[in-house]
């Protein structure tokens, strides 16, 4: 029998030890019946116990490798549910923010070129100052963490950013730095393997004017 399921999910995210069965099908949602077959299916795999008190069983947790495992599938599947929550929040957001750095070099190359930091699910996101605090909201409501500097060991992450006075390009419905800012900051920090690709998407002829530089110097 399979025991990954949404029920089985629910009890070992929500489960304490000490807890009723009534108690924990109140409190996720599910029939008395459908959470006490699934907590004795959890039993037979050492996951939970079940402790006989008066007329009640109560739930004693067990955190065996099973458990574990089924932390970590809980813990990824809620990081990809944040990750999708906050690509649809930036493309309905009422404020003036624009990504940045290695986010808007992410955008623009549609993808052939993805950066560490977006491939960790760490994001730039630029915001006017007088925003910034209905942005951080916005992001809590949805439970999606961010940073001002600091590190944080969540994710998706939110880089804030505040700042006045930018401009803002639509890529693919994104809010974003202009292309040409972004050359300029690829130049500034020699990010030549994301210039390379902004170039052959866009014919910047990039090469020409790097070959230029080299030869004025």
């Amino acid at each position: 029998m399979v025991i990954v399921n949404e029920i089985t999910m629910n009890i070992v995210k929500n489960a304490k030890d000490g807890e009723s069965i009534y108690s924990l099908a109140s409190k996720i949602g599910f029939a008395y019946s459908a959470v006490y077959r699934w907590i004795s299916e959890l039993e037979r795999y050492g996951v939970i116990s079940l402790v006989r008190k008066g007329n009640k069983n109560i739930i004693k947790i067990n955190k065996n490798l099973i458990y574990k495992k089924f932390r970590e599938l809980d813990n990824a599947v809620s990081v990809i549910d944040k990750d999708e929550k906050f690509w649809r929040l930036v493309k309905t957001l009422k404020l003036k923010v624009r990504f940045v750095r290695g986010t808007a070099a992410t955008i623009w190359t549609k993808g052939s070129f993805v950066t560490g930091d977006f491939y960790d699910r760490i994001y730039f996101l630029e915001v006017d100052k007088r925003d910034a605090d209905k942005l951080k909201t916005a992001l809590r409501k949805e439970g999606i963490s961010y940073t001002e500097g600091k590190a944080v060991n969540k994710r998706p992450l939110v880089w804030i950013i505040e700042n006045k006075d930018f401009e803002i390009k639509k890529k693919d419905g994104l809010p974003v730095m202009p292309l040409r800012e972004l050359v300029e900051w690829g130049k500034e920090l020699h990010l030549e393997n994301i210039l390379e690709q902004l170039d052959r998407i866009y014919k910047l002829e990039l090469n020409a004017r790097y070959a230029e530089v080299v030869t004025n110097v």
